[in-house]
């Protein structure tokens, strides 16, 4: 049985939809099967030999002038609510770098818990 593939256009939304969902994260990768991942490596390991990734940035906004501004994100709570849904200490990357006391004690307390869970993991393996 095959996946299913995706069209450039078709990924291109998913991709847009992905980034409403992680408004730090300016560039994502998408594999031919529909799957976003933030990291890279992910995606193509993902993929495998037989998918193909795509690279997607983040498309500016426009201002009522008709000038080309970065994306301004969510706010604080939508953006800590995108926080906690992180699977992963690499869905966190984009969000390092937001200044809000309140995402960055979100952040800490996520990280924490990724953490925790992980060691937890690897010491039930051994």
């Amino acid at each position: 049985m095959s996946k299913q593939t995706f069209s450039n256009d078709e990924l291109q939304k998913i991709a847009n939809d992905t980034f409403e969902q992680f408004p730090a994260a300016n560039k994502l990768f998408a594999t031919s099967d529909g799957n976003c991942f933030l990291n890279e490596n992910h995606a193509e390991l993902h993929a495998g030999k037989d998918g193909k990734v795509f690279p997607f940035d983040r498309e500016p906004v426009k201002t009522a002038e008709g000038k080309s501004e970065e994306s301004k994100g969510l706010n604080a709570q939508d953006t800590i609510k995108a926080i906690k849904a992180a699977e992963n200490l690499e869905d966190l990357e984009p969000f390092k770098a937001d200044t809000r006391a309140s995402v960055i004690k979100a952040l800490e307390d996520k990280t924490k818990q990724l953490t925790e869970a992980a060691a937890g993991d690897q010491n039930e393996q051994k």
